[in-house]
């Protein structure tokens, strides 16, 4: 009986960092998206246009590498020289039978300075 709980203990201690590194890594892979789209596209829209190019990119790039992110759920505001954005997602620790039990909610926001289009 003393072996049972100390295995179910490991177990749980594994799957809790396997949790954990998962988390990081859905934070990093969003933060690397969003850097990347925005170097990428936001200097070469037009204004009017900036906020829109950006928002679509990051849905597209983010649904690429299997993170569920709502299309509400990501905002871009574009401020003439700086752009905001803000993603948020829930990374899902316990899932049964398809449904989320548990999730982590998470948020990545960060404002960019923009250069006009030239």
């Amino acid at each position: 009986m003393k072996i049972i709980f100390w295995l179910l203990g490991a177990v749980g201690c594994i799957y809790v960092f396997y949790a954990g590194a998962m988390t990081a890594w859905s934070y990093l892979e969003v933060k690397g998206v969003v850097e990347d789209v925005v170097a990428e596209r936001a200097p070469k829209s037009e204004r009017l246009y900036r906020a829109n190019h950006v928002k679509d990119d990051i849905a597209k790039r983010v649904a690429a590498s299997g993170i569920k992110v709502d299309d509400r759920e990501i905002v871009v505001a574009d401020e003439g020289k700086t752009l905001d954005v803000r993603v948020r997602w829930n990374w899902p620790v316990i899932v049964y039978k398809g449904d989320e039990i548990w999730a982590i909610p998470l948020t990545h926001e960060r404002t960019f300075q923009v250069p006009e289009k030239r």
